[in-house]
């Protein structure tokens, strides 16, 4: 033995141990001894190394007769010895047996014949031969350990499959081998390592569901044996490529463990009579073994790929630069990152164990408990945002966001997750806005109340003026009245910029009949005419919409003459739009126009109507259609201009949502 070799004395007799082991260490220097009491000790110096010897008792192993039995099962190749002291009138003495197999109960038929054929073939052994045959023996037993010991170095579901077909066929034990894998996905299993005659046709897959020898496999969970390949009333694979190379008998045995089901083992036989009842349970026992093979390396397989997920997560969470943690059901620290211990200044040992009262106020810890009780009543899963004050460390405290969400649990609460992130940046913009709306706001008053004020006066006097004035003053003075009204127009879109260009979040039921007709009231429409083809009704800021149709009007009059004519309509109700084409199937556009018809709009203005520094008129600003886009923007509608086929102006207002 050279000292890499061990041994494993196991005894739950402490004196006995040490007498069984004290022979091994004063005489044998290159053997290593270690000894252990009871199943546990074996289960531990198994897992810690690969000795090459047990030696066992048989009051131990009767005590606990599944010790060396799950050794075996985990080391096949494990040699193991129990001794046996006995005492007879001529002394006392102590026999010495290697247990080569397990078998169940005897009165099995599996068993009964596992057993007969160790029995049969130890009367059979060649002298001077070995306990068992060597490699490549093709007695049931040795096919069952030459599979077992090619297992041992498997590391891979393509090592375990190769090593069991080529053990099959090993020196002519049978004819042909594969392993099918079962593809769930498409119902059928799909060959895929084979060892035996190298020219079978192994380029087909056996449908699921079919009612053939693999589908019967796969439906009971039992081993099927074919022993007339010929002459079968089912459907077995390769039936034919079997027949011409000379194959009498097949067998098929599912490969699974539990509802784990992962192909089908088959072995076919040119053997006149067939597979024996030890062959079915030798095959029967190498398929368990695979199927735990693959069982293992698939659950290590979703173990590392687990691994693997779970740092990238880990990775995630440490660079991220929000603040994140994990709390028990108490509210204490569980988790936290990088990113949480950089906002707050303390350590991770500082937080982890620590209530997170630690870094939060007050009120925002009852807030954060009684919003955590409603989620876990409402059984929410999704988080939930509030805004609480971080207080960190060192410094003041300063404004933060917190998303919580549950932990998954079953019927017991198991705490939360949260991001926390600094807003104080935005915090600062919403201050800053709010400023520049209150400046906008006393922007508004100084126009509304400083500017109409003398306007108003004005007009008074030039009323006056006019009333005593000859006939060529007061033309002149008319066209002071012109401007001072263009300036009333003006201040007025100013003002509803000022106030109406944000988005609208308040909303009534408007029709717009009554608001086209209202809007057209408050012009002056000399002899031009309105025609309101059609009502609709949809939600909208009235006095804002108002605005916009007062706007439409005036410019229609002002670029189509004094007796223009304007049209207001849904879009569901105008047949003649030049967007509707026969055999179009797109849904209908939902919305309302203002047209007339005027001269209309050239393209290059077109596309420039809505800004606002374009205008047309040397008198005007140009801001008139730049409020009507504005509203409907805040509405969150489209508006577009057009030109009409029989001439004129026609503006779409599309995206309106019904009241």
């Amino acid at each position: 033995m050279s000292s890499t070799n061990s041994v494993l004395v196991i005894s739950n007799d402490a004196q006995l141990r040490d007498r069984l082991a004290a022979p091994l260490e004063w005489s044998y220097p290159n053997v290593d001894v270690e000894t252990a009491a009871g199943f546990e000790g074996i289960i531990e110096q198994l897992a810690a190394g690969d000795p090459d010897c047990v030696v066992s008792d048989l009051a131990t192993v009767e005590a606990a007769p599944a010790i060396l039995q799950a050794a075996r099962e985990r080391h096949p190749e494990l040699t193991l010895l129990v001794v046996v002291e006995y005492a007879t009138d001529r002394g006392d003495g102590a026999a010495i047996m290697e247990v080569v197999e397990y078998l169940d109960g005897v009165g099995d038929p599996g068993s009964d014949d596992a057993f007969a054929g160790w029995v049969a073939n130890s009367v059979v052994r060649t002298p001077g031969g070995g306990d068992a045959a060597p490699p490549g023996g093709n007695r049931p037993e040795d096919v069952v350990r030459d599979v077992k010991r090619a297992l041992v170095d498997a590391e891979s579901p393509m090592d375990i499959e190769s090593a069991v077909c080529d053990q099959l066929t090993l020196g002519g034990r049978y004819a042909f081998s594969f392993i099918g894998e079962y593809d769930r996905g498409e119902g059928q299993v799909v060959p895929w390592v084979s060892a035996g005659i190298d020219d079978w046709p192994v380029s087909t897959t056996f449908p699921v569901g079919t009612g053939g020898v693999v589908d019967r496999a796969l439906r009971t969970r039992e081993v099927q044996v074919v022993q007339d390949v010929d002459d079968h009333e089912i459907a077995v694979p390769w039936r034919r490529a079997a027949s011409d190379r000379g194959c009498r008998s097949a067998l098929v045995a599912p490969l699974y463990v539990e509802d784990e089901l992962y192909g089908i083992l088959g072995v076919y036989s040119k053997d006149p009579d067939g597979f024996s009842d030890m062959e079915v349970s030798g095959v029967e026992e190498i398929s368990r073994t695979v199927s735990y093979a693959l069982d293992t390396m698939a659950i290590r397989g979703r173990i590392d790929q687990q691994e693997r997920v779970l740092k990238r997560y880990e990775r995630l969470v440490e660079t991220v630069g929000d603040g994140m943690y994990a709390l028990d059901s108490d509210g204490h620290f569980m988790t936290v990152n990088n990113g949480l211990m950089e906002m707050t200044g303390y350590s991770r040992e500082g937080l982890l164990g620590e209530h997170i009262s630690i870094i939060l106020e007050d009120d925002a810890v009852d807030a954060g408990r009684q919003l955590v009780r409603e989620m876990y009543e409402r059984n929410q899963m999704t988080a939930e945002t509030k805004e609480v004050q971080v207080r960190p460390k060192a410094g003041d405290p300063y404004p933060g966001e917190v998303q919580i969400a549950l932990l998954p649990y079953d019927d017991e609460f198991r705490g939360t997750v949260g991001v926390v992130r600094d807003i104080t940046e935005r915090k600062r913009r919403e201050e800053e806005l709010e400023r520049q709306n209150e400046r906008l706001e006393a922007f508004a008053s100084i126009v509304s109340h400083d500017l109409r004020n003398p306007l108003g006066v004005s007009q008074g006097y030039l009323d006056l003026a006019r009333e005593e004035s000859d006939e060529s003053v007061a033309n002149y003075l008319g066209h002071v009245k012109d401007g001072l009204e263009r300036m009333e127009d003006i201040i007025g879109d100013v003002l509803a910029l000022a106030r109406q260009g944000q988005t609208v979040t308040e909303t009534e039921p408007v029709e717009l009949v009554g608001l086209a007709r209202e809007a057209w009231s408050n012009v002056e429409t000399e002899s031009a005419t309105l025609d309101v083809a059609g009502d609709l009704r949809f939600a909208a800021d009235r006095s804002r919409l108002l605005r916009s149709f007062e706007n439409l009007f005036r410019n229609a009059i002002e670029h189509g003459g004094r007796d223009v004519a304007v049209t207001v309509g849904p879009l569901a109700d105008d047949h003649a739009s030049e967007f509707e084409f026969a055999g179009d199937d797109s849904p209908p556009r939902t919305g309302f126009y203002v047209a007339d018809d005027g001269p209309g709009m050239p393209a290059e203005i077109r596309e420039h109507a809505f800004d606002s520094e374009f205008t047309t008129s040397d008198e005007g600003l140009g801001i008139g259609l730049w409020v009507v886009r504005e509203v409907a923007s805040a509405h969150g509608w489209t508006v577009d201009v057009v030109e009409k086929d029989d001439g004129g102006a026609r503006f779409e207002f599309e995206d309106v949502d019904g009241a």
